[in-house]
């Protein structure tokens, strides 16, 4: 049988991208030959990919090595520290896990999950310039890099935007669709959703005033004749507002998040 000590040796040795599908690969291969129910293993390893990393003990960067769990309150300076294809690296796995869920939908699904829009806005082809709807939302509110706690303001996203607290719920796995009772206001929490640089940057491009700045995590979504969900492309945009809370909002994509594609 393979143990989790052989497991976590083999993790251990792997960096970047590879590190990643090892590991999601070694996971597989361990529900296989304990005759575990992989959708249920996914969620008792906790899928993303960071808690299955602290399930197993493992050291994600040869840069710094840490322990994956400790990205999430690490001050910005400390974390960029560690090397960004790897904390890249990370990021997608934790959007393609969402992205595996996010398959199993179908229209009528959508429609609950996003009251307010229309089948253009769940294709991204609806003109607005947005890359499909927004399944999550938050800036950084403090960097934690002067001794000050870190803060992580989840936004307030209106009508028509899938909560953050749903969205948050998904990435730790917990894949309820039918739970309604989340908050969709603005609130501040002491930890981080996601690890790499364009996803952890507090501030705006230099050439632009510093103003109001966020991140969003994107889904755009084509169907089969049935209506189910048959490909999920999953985009991560940093959003600048130029001055202030009055100005014109800028879009950029952040790198390494762009157009991550999962489909059946």
């Amino acid at each position: 049988m393979l143990s989790i000590r052989k497991l976590q040796h083999l993790l251990n040795h792997q960096r970047g991208q590879g590190m990643v599908e090892m590991a999601l690969l070694m996971c597989f291969a361990v529900a296989v030959v304990v005759g575990v129910n992989w959708d249920s293993f996914k969620e008792s390893m906790g899928v993303p990919y960071q808690n299955m990393a602290k399930y197993v003990g493992m050291k994600t960067s040869s840069t710094n090595p840490v322990d994956v769990s400790a990205y999430a309150t690490m001050s910005t300076s400390e974390l960029q520290l560690v090397d960004n294809e790897e904390r890249i690296a990370i990021d997608k796995a934790t959007m393609t896990a969402l992205g595996e869920f996010l398959l199993t939908l179908n229209k009528s699904d959508i429609a609950n999950l996003f009251p307010g829009t229309n089948e253009s806005r769940w294709t991204g082809t609806d003109g607005s310039g947005k890359p499909g709807v927004a399944l999550f939302d938050y800036c950084i509110e403090n960097a934690g890099d002067n001794g000050e706690d870190l803060q992580v303001k989840l936004r307030y996203n209106g009508t028509g935007y899938l909560s953050n607290q749903q969205a948050i719920q998904w990435m730790q796995g917990n894949f309820d669709i039918n739970r309604n009772n989340y908050t969709n206001n603005a609130q501040t929490v002491s930890n981080r959703f996601f690890y790499s640089n364009d996803a952890i940057n507090p501030r705006p491009q230099a050439h632009l005033t510093k103003g109001e700045q966020s991140a969003t995590l994107w889904a755009a979504f084509t169907f089969d004749s049935g209506g189910d969900v048959t490909s999920v492309k999953l985009s991560m945009s940093r959003s600048y507002q130029e001055n202030g809370n009055s100005g014109a909002w800028k879009r950029t994509n952040c790198e390494g998040l762009t157009d991550v594609v999962v489909s059946k």
